[in-house]
């Protein structure tokens, strides 16, 4: 992984010091590598092979019989976690490369260079060398450089941020484009494969990193990432705490079997080096809310009808918390603790102001709009999330926040035409979603990002144009299926338990006018039956609903 500083010549000149004059204790070594390996279409690599460099010491790498077809060769380092230095020849800014993942080009002819890896770390690291083989008819990746440090940059340069991750590339040069004049000459196409298992682990990420290396394995195993807008940028939604590999291709556009790919880059989405930074959830107060989401979305899930005043409270809660948290974060930059005492604050506040609406007009219809609109929100969200990237149109806001609009309207509509049965599933969706949220977050799935991602799109610029591509595993199956399980049961259980039962309660203070003979929540009067009297199942039913639900 790269960033802006670790470029900064400043630094270059001390990472160099003890090796331009000799001022540390290192144990050098050397390797000697023949590149005499045949090569195919899929598979360019001439030599892979791990090596242990101890601390503050210095690699020497020598190429021999290079293979006679070969007509530049791409040296490639890989780190796990901690960066190393790179070099070749010559000690100089614009021939050395810092970072994880880093990689040097050289012609063959004459000579290939002699290739130096310096770790500066004060622990001994496992690296993985890769050495790939080019003709004279494949690109050259990285040949255009105009951005990065090295003149020919044939690796990615990845920055990260709590919402994004950019990879860079610099462009390809063709091998009819010996000035770089032509736009098109070669193109460029992305690839991303998540690391789900392992964690941190360096033999999982190693595993998934070589998986990575060929065209072969890349067209395998990796996962196509469309171009948003930004021609030699990929921009992605960041998901921390979860490895991925992400490589380049660059494809010629005078002759379709040449090709060469660039350095693949790995990032966690934050740093694992330092403490709480690949926590999502990284303060106190949002570990209370989310393990509080728990136990509120099971008791909305399977008994939000019954206690129908406190449903209207809780979703008026769920409410103001949303829409408090968007607009204070579009207005202000403020921490996320503060920024979730005043979203409940003013959830409290729009809670009871829709608990009063019913305590005092008691509008069935009315009522449950509010937790329609929360699934028909929720509803949106999950497409979008499952939306592949590379949507033009959908990057215009305006576009996109109207279809967003649209489909939530229109789900709201649906089923706010049946009022107590939609109710009921509005309470079974919402709430099985709040408890499935939380034990999303301790198991460490990706259906929480189902709303992370929507208030992103909201708030964080330019992220119309991050690729959400998220990743699912056999984690998010499993609390899939968890999901599902808790609707259905919620459902049933809310169904069979409100059976007989009128379909709302009366509201307490009601200020509207009623007519006589009504059972509240039914449209016109009910004929009597034979066997209804003070004592049928009906009548007590309807007596026992002079006094409110529990609440």
């Amino acid at each position: 992984m790269f960033s802006a500083k670790v470029f900064s010549q400043t630094k270059f000149i001390f990472l160099l010091l003890p090796i331009l004059f000799g001022a540390c204790e290192c144990q050098n070594a050397s390797l000697t590598i023949p590149l005499n390996k045949t090569i195919s279409w899929a598979d360019k690599e001439l030599y892979g092979g791990f090596v242990t460099l101890n601390a503050t010491s210095t690699l020497q790498v020598n190429l021999v019989n290079e293979n006679k077809d070969v007509s530049y060769i791409i040296f490639q380092v890989h780190s796990h976690l901690y960066n190393v230095t790179l070099y070749n020849n010559s000690v100089s800014h614009g021939s050395t490369v810092v970072g994880t993942n880093i990689g040097l080009y050289s012609a063959v002819k004459p000579a290939p260079d002699v290739f130096y890896i310096y770790n500066q770390n004060t622990l001994n690291l496992k690296l993985y060398i890769s050495i790939h083989g080019y003709d004279s008819k494949d690109p050259i990746p990285g040949g255009c450089n105009m951005e990065f440090p090295t003149s020919i940059s044939p690796y990615l340069r990845t920055t990260v941020n709590k919402d994004f991750i950019l990879i860079d590339a610099a462009a390809a040069k063709d091998s009819t484009d010996k000035k770089c004049t032509l736009f098109d000459g070669a193109t460029v196409v992305f690839y991303k494969m998540f690391i789900l298992d392992g964690y941190f682990d360096t033999d999982t990420y190693f595993k998934g990193l070589k998986s990575m290396l060929t065209l072969g394995s890349i067209v395998e195993y990796g996962e196509f990432v469309p171009e948003n807008g930004e021609h030699m940028r990929r921009r992605l939604a960041a998901y921390p705490a979860t490895g991925a590999v992400y490589v380049a291709i660059a494809y010629s556009a005078s002759n379709k079997s040449a090709y060469s790919v660039y350095v693949p880059d790995t990032t966690y989405g934050c740093d694992p080096l330092e403490g709480g930074d690949c926590d999502i959830l990284d303060d106190t107060v949002s570990r209370l809310l989310c393990a509080a989401l728990f136990f509120v979305g099971l008791f909305v899930c399977y008994l939000g009808h019954h206690f129908f005043k406190t449903e209207m409270f809780l979703v008026g809660l769920m409410s103001g918390v949303l829409v408090t948290y968007i607009a204070i974060s579009l207005i202000a930059v403020i921490d996320r603790p503060p920024l979730l005492g005043a979203s409940m604050l003013s959830g409290v506040c729009f809670g009871a102001i829709w608990l009063l609406f019913w305590w005092f007009y008691g509008i069935p219809i009315f009522a449950v709009l509010l937790s329609t609109l929360n699934v028909g929100f929720l509803f949106a969200a999950i497409i979008y999330h499952g939306l592949p990237g590379g949507l033009i149109a959908l990057q215009v806001d305006f576009n996109f926040w109207t279809l967003f609009i649209l489909i939530t309207i229109l789900t709201s509509l649906m089923l706010v035409s049946m009022t107590f049965l939609s109710n009921i599933l509005c309470c079974v969706i919402l709430g099985s979603y709040a408890a499935v949220f939380s034990v999303d977050y301790s198991v460490g799935s990706y259906l929480k990002y189902i709303i992370i991602n929507t208030v992103r799109r909201a708030v964080v610029p330019k992220f119309n144009k991050a690729i959400l591509s998220p990743p699912f595993g056999w984690r998010d199956v499993l609390v899939s299926l968890l999901w599902v399980t808790l609707a259905l049961t919620g459902f049933l259980v809310q169904h069979y338990h409100n059976r007989g039962r009128p379909p709302f309660p009366p509201p307490p203070r009601s200020v509207r006018p009623t007519m006589p003979g009504l059972t509240y929540g039914t449209i016109g009067s009910r004929t009597p039956r034979r066997g209804d009297g003070p004592t049928s199942p009906q009548n007590r039913t309807a007596n026992n609903e002079t006094a409110p639900l529990l609440a």
